[in-house]
């Protein structure tokens, strides 16, 4: 079965958290292609409008918005609460990339949370040059 995608407008790419743990948190994508029957983020398909079983659709976010650093200053971000930011189609998207682009010039705590080895791939070049 393929997966469904479908890019969606988003107003602003960062969210106020009622995590403990962070500030602030970001999620690329909404759905995750994962599926992983463990998965705690399977409760945000209500909120999509999806018909599809969670891990048969992916939405990828876009926003023209530019990311506030000022507003992030000394705060603590957790990129993918409920999505792996890292999924199959950050390859081909880049949303991921282009959000650690603009986190770079922010001096904030940055926690990213994958079980994909592309992160490798941003973070040698990102942030070792």
């Amino acid at each position: 079965m393929s997966i469904i995608e479908k890019e969606i407008v988003t107003k602003d790419l960062i969210t106020k958290s009622n995590l403990p743990a962070s500030d602030y948190v970001i999620n690329p994508y909404v759905g995750c292609p994962h599926a992983c029957k463990y998965c705690y983020a399977r409760f945000m398909k209500r909120f999509t409008g999806h018909t599809e079983e969670w891990g048969n659709f992916i939405d990828i976010k876009r926003c023209d918005k530019t990311i506030s650093v000022k507003k992030l200053y000394q705060k603590s971000v957790f990129i993918s609460s409920v999505t792996d930011c890292y999924n199959p189609f950050e390859a081909k998207y880049q949303v991921t990339r282009n959000v650690l682009k603009q986190l770079k010039k922010a001096d904030c705590l940055i926690t990213i949370s994958t079980k994909s080895d592309l992160i490798l791939r941003d973070g040698m070049k990102l942030f070792l040059g």
